[in-house]
């Protein structure tokens, strides 16, 4: 029965049902708290902590969604060359924009977890805060840190970023959905971009150009500087 707890076989279709439950609890409730993905990986750290499943055991387990990531994240470009007229005219202001972006985004996490006192492991892994989980994965294996942990701070990061996101946006008066997608795409990477194609496929399109572009010159960038 542990071996089988430990499979493929049993935490693909714990992976399954969590998101298809997740995400019928998030269209019936309609709140951003409700996320599927807040939903389903409460649902399965539940099932982890009940049934005293490591975690590593659940990852090496679920390493086929590990691995279709990268496939998921690529599909993204799908809106960016929906929309690429729209994305042309932002021109070099949205290049700037990105790149700034991409470097204060973990220059404020790690400054505010230095005053806080955080160890070393933990300011190298935040460096991946702001980009999507596969690259922050590989970037994690590069700088030689925690996988697991930088993982978990992307996905808190953009869980997060997807929930608060928009509504600090509409508080803030900002309704520009190209605007609002650059900020879900800096912050909030694959899930903000997730949630900001529910709110128009411009919207989605600028998120995932951002999310993209944050990846890239940060996983070219940082390796680099630290090195230095």
């Amino acid at each position: 029965m542990t071996d089988f707890l430990l499979s493929p076989l049993f935490a693909m279709p714990l992976n399954l049902c969590a998101f298809l439950l997740g995400l019928a609890l998030y269209r019936r409730t309609n709140t951003a708290l409700l996320h599927p993905i807040v939903g389903a990986g409460l649902m399965v750290a539940a099932v982890l902590w009940s049934l005293d499943i490591p975690y590593d055991a659940y990852r090496e387990a679920s390493g086929v969604l590990y691995a279709l990531l990268g496939p998921a994240v690529v599909a993204l470009a799908v809106p960016v060359k929906q929309n690429l007229t729209v994305v042309r005219q932002a021109g070099w202001p949205l290049v700037v924009t990105i790149a700034v972006g991409a470097l204060l985004a973990p220059i404020i996490a790690m400054g505010i977890a230095l005053i806080l006192g955080a160890t070393q492991t933990v300011l190298m892994a935040l460096t991946g805060k702001s980009i999507t989980t596969p690259i922050a994965m590989a970037l994690a294996e590069k700088i030689h840190t925690a996988q697991s942990l930088a993982a978990g701070i992307a996905v808190f990061t953009g869980v997060v970023g997807a929930v608060a996101g928009p509504p600090l946006l509409n508080r803030l008066n900002i309704r520009d959905h190209r605007v609002i997608g650059i900020a879900l795409g800096i912050n909030a990477h694959a899930v903000g971009t997730a949630r900001a194609l529910e709110i128009s496929a411009l919207c989605g399109a600028f998120a995932a150009l951002a999310m993209g572009l944050c990846g890239a010159l940060t996983a070219m960038v940082l390796p680099l500087l630290l090195s230095s």
